[in-house]
C-alpha cells in the first residue's frame, strides 16, 4: 500500500479536526497507510472536542508497518503541547513547523510517498528576515531544493499562478518570457504526470481588465503576453489568449481547458473559491513527492466548535491517492526503457 504522511498544521486551528473528520471514516484509512505527525494527547484532545469516536491508530515511528484500518501515530515533539483553540501562539507555531519538518524528514528517508498538509498560519511559524517562512510551498521548494508549482485543483478546474505571494504593485513587472516559459513548462509537466492529461490545453489570463484593451490599459498583453503566446503556440503548446478574467469565469470558459494560467494570486484563487472552496485542493507538484493540502486556512475563528468542514481535507486526501498512483504508473511506463542504438555496417532495407 502506499504510505501517506499528515503533517497536523497549528493544533490551535481546524486542521486536526478536518483530518480526525477524514480518518474516521473506515473506507478512507483502508486506502493507504496514513502516518500523523502528532502526539496521542494533542490527538484525544482534538477526538474528543470533534465527536468522532474512536479512531483506532498505533504509536510508531515513520515508515513502521500500520495494520489495516489503523493510522500510524507518529509524535514528532515528545513534549507536551498546549491546545489552545483560536489562539495564534508562538507554541503552536513551533509545534506545527516540528509537525511538518518530521513528515519532510519522513519523505527524505524514503517513508512516504505523499504528504497531506492540515493548514498552519505563517503569521506565527518561527522565523527571521534572513530566512522568512512564506508557506508550505515556499519552505518545501528550500528544503527539496525544487521550483515547485502551485495547481489548485477540483473537478472542472485547475489554475495554475505564474507570481504567488508578491504585491500586486509588483505583478506586471515580474511577468516576463522567461518567467512565463517557466510556469507553462511546469503547468505541462504538471497536467502531463499528476493529473493524466497528455495534451493540455491551457487559457493564458491577461494582466490588465479587458486584456488591456488595446492598450488603453496598459501595454503588457501587447509588449509581453501576446508576442509569447505566439511563440509558445510555435513550440507546440496548446495555449490560448490573453483572457480578462471576469469575462473567462463568469462565461465559464474554464470548462473548456484542461488548465489555466493565473498571472496574479487573486485573479485566479478568487474564482476557483468561489466555484469550488468545499471540494478545492492546493497541490503542490514538481517536487519529488506528491503534496496536497486543503484550499482553507486555520479558522481560528472556529476552531474547537466542531464546525469546519472537512470535505476539502479529504478531497485532497483522494488526490494524494490519484497522483501516487498516476507516479507510480509514470515510473513504470519509463523503467527498463531499452536504449537505442545503431549496428554499425547496417542499412535498413
Amino acid at each position: 500500500m502506499m504510505r501517506l504522511g499528515i503533517s497536523c498544521g497549528d493544533p490551535n486551528g481546524i486542521g486536526l479536526e478536518v483530518v480526525l473528520k477524514t480518518l474516521a471514516q473506515a473506507e478512507v484509512r483502508e486506502m493507504a497507510q496514513f502516518y500523523l505527525f502528532c502526539s496521542p494527547q494533542v490527538l484525544a484532545y482534538h477526538r474528543n472536542t470533534t465527536e468522532v469516536g474512536e479512531i483506532p491508530y498505533v504509536t510508531v515511528a515513520a515508515g513502521d508497518a500500520v495494520p489495516k484500518g489503523k493510522i500510524g501515530l507518529v509524535d514528532p515533539w515528545n513534549r507536551e503541547v498546549k491546545v489552545e483553540f483560536g489562539q495564534l501562539n508562538e507554541e503552536g507555531g513551533q509545534a506545527a513547523l516540528d509537525s511538518l519538518s518530521a513528515a519532510c524528514a519522513a519523505v527524505e528517508a524514503g517513508q512516504l510517498d505523499g504528504l497531506v498538509t492540515a493548514p498552519l498560519s505563517k503569521a506565527n511559524i518561527p522565523s527571521s528576515p534572513e530566512a522568512p517562512f512564506t508557506g508550505h510551498t515556499g519552505y518545501l521548494a528550500q528544503r527539496f531544493n525544487a521550483k515547485p508549482l502551485m495547481v489548485m485543483a477540483a473537478e472542472t478546474m485547475r489554475v495554475a499562478l505564474v507570481t504567488e505571494h508578491i504585491s500586486l504593485q509588483n505583478v506586471a513587472g515580474r511577468v516576463t518570457p522567461a518567467l512565463l516559459d517557466e510556469k507553462l513548462a511546469a503547468f505541462e509537466a504538471a497536467l502531463k504526470l499528476d493529473f493524466g492529461i497528455q495534451r493540455p490545453t491551457i487559457a493564458v489570463l491577461s494582466i490588465n481588465p479587458h486584456a488591456g484593451d488595446g492598450g488603453a490599459m496598459g501595454h503588457e498583453e501587447i509588449d509581453v503576453l501576446k508576442p509569447w503566446i505566439a511563440s509558445a503556440k510555435e513550440r507546440g503548446s496548446l495555449v490560448s489568449g490573453p483572457f480578462p478574467s471576469d469575462g473567462f469565469f463568469g462565461k465559464g470558459a474554464h470548462l473548456g481547458f484542461d488548465g489555466t494560467l493565473s498571472m496574479y494570486h487573486d485573479q485566479g484563487l478568487i474564482a476557483f473559491k468561489i466555484l469550488h472552496f468545499e471540494s478545492g485542493v492546493n497541490n503542490t507538484c514538481g517536487l519529488p513527492f506528491v503534496r496536497t493540502s486543503p484550499d482553507h486556512g486555520v479558522g481560528l475563528d472556529i476552531a474547537g466548535k466542531n464546525l469546519a468542514d472537512a470535505q476539502s481535507f479529504r478531497a485532497a486526501v483522494f488526490q494524494a491517492i490519484d497522483r501516487v498512483r498516476l507516479h507510480r504508473e509514470q515510473a513504470e511506463l519509463t523503467a527498463h526503457v531499452l536504449p537505442k542504438f545503431e549496428q554499425k555496417g547496417r542499412r535498413d532495407a
